[in-house]
């Protein structure tokens, strides 16, 4: 059961993978071109890509897996405001999966799945536009369209009438989307032939720095509060007091996320607020006061404005925190961890995949031909998943300088995962002191509790030096014997990687053929400055390194996936 729910989350990284893909190429390929309608030409053909795979891998569950991996690769894409896009995949692949898990794998499945999600993108439209600028933003479109009509001498359909064609033409989209889903595997089936590619995987590398990028995540939750609160006082305040009241906030955001809040930079983003403004101070009445100028509407249009410079600026902050490590390490505990790891193999690969998708215009002109090439080499995707998760067991990498207390840390860890009945294996370097002053360290095996000396600043005959201390031969061989016996169902701790295991002396030997054989979580003990040439040194691709300054034992053992 473990095999095949695992089975699940790589193939839902390959078929993510693949939908980010096409979220990427052809979304940029749209929007540079101004194509109308660009947003749910992206809805239709990440549907019609996921019915496909349907008729690939029949696996519950996977569509709503594979939107969850799209969905956040998404959100760490450059784009500034990344909560818009991740709802909305998440939402068309949770209500595509539900539908085809309750109909059926059939036509009627996948017809009302892709209608229902490919509907979705119209709702989250609308409610994205009332959210940027409230619902005053309905009666100023409605006014418009009115004074369009008495200017052009016609009568229309009523606004209500136009939004129910506007349902109807996403209606179409809908089953133009599972028609394409449904050719293109069918298709599929036609052609056995699996395609040998070189996907350029990266080896992705995930570290937790927290020193590097001071996240937060009481501001997280202060962010959403400002949003709650932000939009109270303008909806019920004075603009001029609503806005003296809430610019400390927007200068505090400025200063801490200058770098998330580059739509500001774009006239694009401006020429719109501008055209808003204007429309409300023209529309707001439909000139029922015999001119263009409207008080009260240009109120209303300030109002607008400053709610949607509001909403982007706290949701750019959003989007910062959300990629805040500690947000890895809980996804990481108890089962979300197939998830995590399948996420950052989704990255490794994308280079590859992107470069495979190199034309977008195919997937605009030939979709069914497009789509069914694209799943085709998913196979080769899928297996050198299953190759790279073999490899990517979890390190934990203590960090701190010397005498900082990593081996007391690291004691802590221990006790507290034995009291938990967890299996755990290695060697512990505890230090030696003499008048206060370290002389040395003792080797311990953690299993059995035997120690030996392992260096001292005192030298002996055949003892080898590195920095200021000599190691003892014996020391080493009782170190590398501990690490060599290793069982494949316990947490491996090595106190600690350093300087000799850089030079390839040490355990390095020891710790490489753990790293190719076994995919035992390990926690490492390291100094602060040689953590990322430790990375680099046994080429870790899954690495959480937690700064001892910033953590505590305890919430290192919380964040252990508890199936190890």
């Amino acid at each position: 059961m473990r095999e095949k729910a695992s089975d699940v989350w790589l193939k839902a990284a390959t078929t993510g993978s693949l939908w980010a893909s096409v979220e990427i190429v052809v979304g940029s390929f749209l929007h540079n071109l101004r194509v109308p309608f660009a947003g749910t030409i992206l809805a239709v053909m990440g549907i019609s890509l996921m019915i496909a795979f349907q008729y690939k891998w029949k696996d519950k569950g996977l569509i709503w897996r594979a939107g969850m991996i799209c969905a956040i690769m998404k959100s760490l894409s450059p784009s500034a405001v990344i909560l818009g896009p991740m709802i909305g995949i998440l939402t068309e692949a949770f209500l595509l999966d539900f539908f085809i898990r309750f109909l059926g794998r059939n036509p009627v499945g996948f017809v009302l799945g892709s209608v229902a999600a490919v509907l979705s993108a119209l709702i989250h439209k609308v409610f994205t536009i009332i959210l940027l600028y409230g619902f005053n933003i309905v009666q100023i479109l409605e006014n418009m369209y009115q004074y369009a009509q008495k200017q052009l001498r016609i009568i229309g359909p009523e606004p209500v009438t136009l939004l129910i064609y506007l349902v109807v033409l996403y209606l179409i989209f809908g089953l133009l989307a599972a028609i394409i889903g449904m050719l293109s595997g069918k298709k599929l089936g036609e052609q056995n032939q699996v395609l040998n590619i070189d996907l350029s995987i990266t080896g992705n590398k995930d570290l937790m720095i927290p020193g590097k990028n001071q996240y937060s995540l009481g501001l997280l939750f202060f962010h959403l509060i400002a949003l709650v609160v932000g939009l109270y006082f303008i909806n019920s305040m004075r603009l001029v007091l609503s806005f003296l009241i809430i610019l400390p906030y927007l200068i505090f955001v400025t200063k801490k996320y200058n770098r998330a809040l580059r739509r500001f930079a774009r006239p694009l983003f401006w020429i719109q607020l501008f055209l808003i403004l204007l429309f409300a101070v023209i529309f707001w009445n439909e000139f029922s006061i015999g001119n263009f100028f409207d008080s009260e509407g240009l109120i209303i249009g300030l109002k607008m404005v400053f709610r949607a410079i509001i909403v982007i600026m706290v949701f750019s902050a959003i989007s910062v925190e959300l990629r805040n490590p500690v947000v890895k390490t809980v996804l990481y505990r108890k089962g979300f961890s197939r998830f995590y790891s399948s996420l950052s193999l989704s990255f490794s690969v994308l280079p590859g995949v992107i470069a495979r998708l190199a034309k977008p215009g195919n997937m605009i002109l030939r979709p069914v031909s497009f789509l069914s090439e694209t799943i085709l080499f998913a196979e080769d995707i899928f297996k050198d998943f299953k190759e790279q998760m073999r490899k990517r067991q979890p390190v934990y990498i203590i960090a701190g300088d010397q005498r900082e207390g990593k081996t007391t840390f690291l004691k802590e860890v221990t006790e507290k995962l034995i009291r938990k009945e967890t299996k755990v294996e290695g060697i512990m370097a505890e230090g030696l002191d003499k008048d206060g002053e370290r002389i040395g360290f003792q080797l311990v095996n953690i299993s059995n509790g035997k120690s030996i000396i392992l260096c001292s600043i005192y030298p002996e005959p055949g003892w080898e030096k590195t920095g200021k201390y000599f190691f003892n031969p014996d020391g080493l061989e009782f170190g590398r014997k501990v690490l060599n016996m290793i069982s494949a169902d316990s947490i491996v701790i090595i106190d600690e990687i350093g300087p000799l295991e850089m030079k390839g002396g040490g355990w390095a030997a020891s710790v490489q053929r753990i790293l190719d054989t076994f995919d035992n979580t390990m926690i490492w003990v390291v100094r602060r400055n040689l953590t990322e040439q430790i990375i680099h040194k046994f080429e870790l691709k899954n690495v959480f390194i937690l700064d001892i300054s910033r953590f505590t034992p305890e919430e290192l053992v919380n964040w252990i996936p508890e199936e190890n």
